[in-house]
């Protein structure tokens, strides 16, 4: 039995993008604490070569709904962003880039 679909997917694809991650996903966990909202949180790791995916993975301690989609290789931005579009399960699917450009805040 799986459980029910969030409200909410918010798809961030992301290439070697290690240290602008853990500011963006800290404001995204702040945001959906505060908000209350249940949300998924999809990374698309675009075939990163620096350690993207273990930040991303340490995150789940505070999203719990947070998942990294791996794309393998490097497949570019627009094939990471339906990938993560595809994945979503939400009823809702927001996407925002690594530095976090269309704020938590105006979901």
């Amino acid at each position: 039995m799986s459980s029910p679909a969030p409200d909410l997917s918010i798809i961030i694809p992301a290439y070697n993008e290690e240290s602008r991650l853990p500011a963006t996903l800290e404001r995204i966990a702040s945001y959906l604490q505060d908000s209350g909202r249940e949300a998924e949180v999809l990374v698309v790791d675009d075939g990163s070569k620096d350690g993207t995916a273990a930040v991303a993975e340490y995150f789940q301690i505070k999203i719990p709904l947070l998942r990294v989609v791996s794309n393998g290789v490097n497949r570019g931005k627009g094939f990471s962003v339906r990938r993560g579009m595809q994945e979503a399960r939400g009823r809702f699917a927001l996407f925002t880039d690594a530095d976090l450009s269309a704020p938590a805040g105006e979901i």
